[in-house]
């Protein structure tokens, strides 16, 4: 056993890492189950009891008193009743801490700072994994993401919204397609960073590295569609599952560009960044029409429906081996 390990220490440390994710995830998805909605509770509790003691401190009584037009304002955003509120506060908080972490990425990228000799590191380790078994397994992952079979997946999901009369969700599907795609290939073109050279498919060397594509349609495209399975449902414990899931393929994904020599480590975290910030705007949009009553989410799904989703899903899969047989395995260098 010992020497097995020796004999491929980065498969065995891949192994080890995809291991303690699923049960990082398993610990996650029972504690959430089992705790969440006390947990929540209790911060709502909290937030209660904050709020009554901001009204009653004398800064805010001096500030509602000395500006009430900006206390007013400021007090409106932080009410949970509508979109306006707490909600958008807390999308636009999360958009600029995505957006601050894109730039400090993207200043250590061009400064040559300690995550380009990580890079190299990892891609170095990866290198060695190209005559494993498995590289097949990864490029059936990286295959579901390609551009052929995304375009698959957004048709299907637009149809499956037309066929429920929720046409209105493909507004926020296109926001999270077009722009993450946009953002993308504009950040490829403004970078001009070279792949690493280790890359296994042959189609690599015709694009530019920073940032993943398939990175940032994982996040941006597959998150939405997670999002529209979450609010669609209305059992807590599959809503939790579904989510778990999600983060499960994102690893998944990004671990595929890195095994691949596809990208470095970085093009993954900077497409990850990217395709979060464009998955918030997506959803920001969706709430917003779901305010506006153009979404309704408590609908009766019919059987023939309920057929369809998972004829789509079974149909995404199938057409995923026929890619990866004709586009991908073929070329693999």
């Amino acid at each position: 056993m010992i020497t097995l390990i020796q004999e491929s220490k980065q498969l065995f440390a891949l192994s080890m890492f995809l291991l303690f994710v699923v049960i990082l995830l398993w610990i996650l998805q029972y504690a959430i189950i089992h705790y969440g909605k006390k947990m929540l509770a209790q911060v709502m509790r909290y937030g209660i009891t904050l709020k009554q003691y901001c009204e009653q401190s004398k800064l805010f009584i001096r500030l509602k008193s000395s500006y009430p037009k900006f206390y007013h304002f400021l007090s409106r955003r932080f009410q949970r009743q509508h979109f306006y509120g707490l909600p958008l506060t807390l999308l636009f908080l999360l958009m600029g801490f995505i957006l601050a972490l894109f730039i400090g990425l993207v200043k250590e990228v061009v400064n040559s700072n300690a995550i380009v000799a990580i890079d190299y590191f990892v891609s170095q380790q990866m290198s060695m994994l190209n005559e494993s078994s498995v590289v097949s397994f990864f490029v059936l992952i990286t295959s579901l993401v390609s551009t052929k079979i995304t375009c698959l997946v957004i048709f299907l999901v637009g149809i499956i919204c037309w066929v429920i009369r929720q046409r209105y969700i493909l507004i926020g599907l296109l926001v999270a397609t077009l722009g993450s795609a946009t953002f993308t290939f504009l950040s490829k073109m403004l970078f001009h960073r070279v792949r690493p050279a280790d890359g296994l498919l042959l189609e690599l060397a015709r694009t530019y590295s920073f940032p993943s594509g398939h990175a940032t349609i994982t996040i941006a495209v597959y998150g939405f569609i997670a999002y529209l399975a979450i609010r669609f449902s209305q059992n807590f414990i599959r809503q939790v599952r579904i989510f778990m899931a999600t983060v499960l393929f994102f690893v998944l994904v990004g671990l595929s560009r890195l095994v691949l020599n596809a990208h470095y480590l970085s093009d993954v975290l900077g497409g990850y960044l990217i395709g979060a910030l464009w998955l918030t705007i997506a959803i920001s949009v969706t709430e917003w029409l779901s305010m506006k009553h153009k979404i309704t989410w408590k609908i009766r799904w019919s059987i023939s429906q309920v057929y369809m989703v998972w004829f789509s899903v079974v149909y995404v899969l199938i057409g995923t081996l026929i890619y990866a047989q004709v586009y991908q395995f073929p070329f693999l260098l």
